[in-house]
């Protein structure tokens, strides 16, 4: 009876601290798990190529962090959550990224100054401010911290000289202001407002175009149907520090057995929240584009055969002038869908559709040459011959992106191609190089950029920086499936030997730069063979008087309608519907 009393005693004595002991082992078991899937993602290079990936792992050290202040753990999540989202920028090259990143490490210092982490905190932080966010006088204050607050941390000389080699950076102000938001605000340029979402039904996907003034860091999330409340499956993206312009309708209907509608808003004041509500679903993919800023949503699903069959529609502002493709350029506001009537199928193994895309335009006048002929001009001519000569030696349809000089964004150029059931996509530029001695033609496929010359290019066309480049290749993980690649690849050579056969004809030299391959945005999401073609240098004096030839011009046409057809003969090429 005594021994009986005496456990009961000491069970007394535990029992307030039982539930303690509880958290603290759940915070234990969160944290292995979450440390588990980031060495599984790191583990995996595919895994590892994508943003919801990343994300999830971010989140999970996060929630750790957040649900076990005063747990062991809470320091190592911090320091885990700042190297999982270094992980995601060494990827993506976002700004947003290696500030979250910046934030875990700034946490993990104030928050839990003695960790033998936090020394570590100081040094990664003042790292990403110097070198990823071109921040060099807070990079300072990190440095600096770690120098007098953690005098006997292992990283104290890497402090030490890290605060030496930026002391001319040294604020004038006190330490202790977030760099956090000080690099945010140096990354923008006022406030973001979401100004314009518009979409397009293709046969099989739907694209949705958030346009912003700035850009803004943003998270998407799938919710299920919930059968019981009469909920869809829906897809919503919250974009930090966004606020939706009034001229935006809350409800779009869309309706195209695929979108049901699309509801935008402001949950609270440091969010916007753009939901699209699915009739259907199977996969989506997002991607941002530049100038203007814009978030990219292609949503797939099972569209039902009566809508799939059925013609298209642009869901685009309307213009009150120009053929029906151009009427999607303007900003005024559409009235009625425009229809776009498209002819039965022709002969089985025959194209029977090719969309023509004349570079740049409007605002973006692409590159000008010594005597300031314009790239958008030439490419607009030239396309306008292009389509001459298909529609005579194929007898296909050619629809140009554009007849006029109107600015088309790039995502909507491709778009067009897939909602006219396109069978091939050529976009015709002039190029362009510091060198003005550089001359030639060369042709591109998308494709992962193999040097630096090719990226170049690409930045250029894509109004990107050489930066931007590497996140877009990213991208292209997504869409090898239906880049038609290797399709792609053999149109481009056989345009590549047709320029460069039938113009060295009648001009010498014309230099061959081959076949390339490149991140375009412009060929990004086309779900039919899609080439983008360097007719010549606009930017070398002698190429530039020949651009500005309509001999130039007919000739050029002529090799590229001649190399479609010999395409078209060896590889019989259809429409996929």
């Amino acid at each position: 009876m005594k021994v009986l009393r005496y456990f009961l005693a000491i069970f007394l004595i535990l029992l307030p601290v039982l539930p303690a002991f509880a958290a603290a082992d759940a915070g234990e078991r969160a944290f292995v798990h979450a440390k588990a899937e980031y060495r599984q993602l790191q583990n995996s290079s595919k895994g590892k190529l994508y943003r919801e990936n990343w994300e999830q792992v971010i989140q999970g050290f996060k929630k750790v962090a957040e649900s076990y202040p005063r747990h062991g753990r809470a320091d190592d999540a911090l320091y885990m959550g700042g190297k999982a989202s270094e992980g995601l920028y060494a990827i993506s090259r976002r700004k947003g990224d290696a500030r979250q990143a910046l934030e875990f490490y700034d946490r993990l210092a104030k928050k839990y100054p003695t960790s033998n982490l936090a020394d570590d905190a100081c040094y990664l932080a003042g790292r990403i401010l110097e070198h990823n966010l071109d921040n060099r006088s807070e990079a300072y204050v990190r440095y600096k911290q770690g120098v007098d607050k953690h005098p006997r941390g292992d990283m104290l000389a890497l402090c030490r000289e890290g605060a030496k080699r930026l002391s001319a950076y040294a604020p004038k102000r006190s330490v202790g202001k977030s760099a956090a938001s000080d690099s945010a605000r140096s990354d923008a340029s006022g406030p973001l407002k979401i100004h314009q979402v518009r979409y397009w039904s293709s046969p099989d996907y739907t694209r949705v175009v958030i346009e912003m003034t700035r850009t803004g860091h943003y998270t998407p999330h799938l919710l299920q149907a919930d059968k019981r409340e009469g909920q869809p499956v829906r897809l919503y993206v919250d974009i930090k520090d966004g606020n939706v312009d009034d001229q935006v309708p809350a409800v779009q209907k869309v309706g195209d057995g695929l979108l049901r509608s699309i509801r935008v808003g402001n949950p609270s004041d440091d969010l916007a929240r753009i939901v699209l509500d699915l009739e259907t679903y199977e996969d989506y993919k997002i991607f941002t584009l530049g100038n203007p800023q814009r978030i990219v949503i292609d949503v797939s699903g099972r569209r039902p055969a009566s809508l799939k069959t059925a013609r298209p529609v642009l869901h685009a502002p309307v213009s009150k002038d120009g053929d029906a493709i151009a009427k999607v350029l303007d900003k005024s506001p559409a009235e009625k869908p425009l229809k776009v009537t498209l002819p039965a199928s022709r002969v089985s193994g025959k194209l029977r559709r090719i969309v023509v895309d004349a570079g740049h335009g409007g605002k973006d006048p692409g590159a000008i040459g010594p005597s300031g002929v314009k790239e958008k001009d030439i490419t607009l001519a030239l396309a306008k011959r292009l389509a001459v000569r298909l529609e005579k030696e194929l007898g296909c349809q050619v629809i140009l992106t554009r007849d006029k000089d109107v600015f088309l964004p790039l995502e909507e150029r491709t778009a067009i191609a897939n909602r006219v059931g396109a069978d091939l996509f050529l976009s015709i530029h002039a190029n362009a190089s510091n060198n003005r001695k550089a001359q030639g033609v060369e042709t591109y496929y998308l494709n992962f950029s193999k040097n630096d010359k090719a990226a170049a290019v690409a930045a250029r066309e894509n109004g990107t920086s050489l930066k931007q480049v590497s996140d877009l290749e990213l991208i292209l993980f997504d869409l090898m499936a239906n880049a038609k690649i290797n399709e792609s690849s053999r149109l481009a050579a056989e345009i590549q030997k047709s320029l460069v056969d039938n113009l060295s004809k009648h001009y010498s030299p014309v230099k061959n730069h081959g076949v390339r391959q490149g991140p375009f945005y412009v060929l990004l999401g086309a779900n039919m063979p899609s080439v983008l073609v360097e007719a010549a240098f606009i930017s070398n004096k002698t190429e530039e008087s020949r651009l500005r030839s309509s001999k130039y011009q007919e000739r050029a046409a002529r090799a590229i309608a001649r190399a479609v057809h010999t395409f078209s003969q060896d590889s019989k090429t259809i429409a996929n519907k």
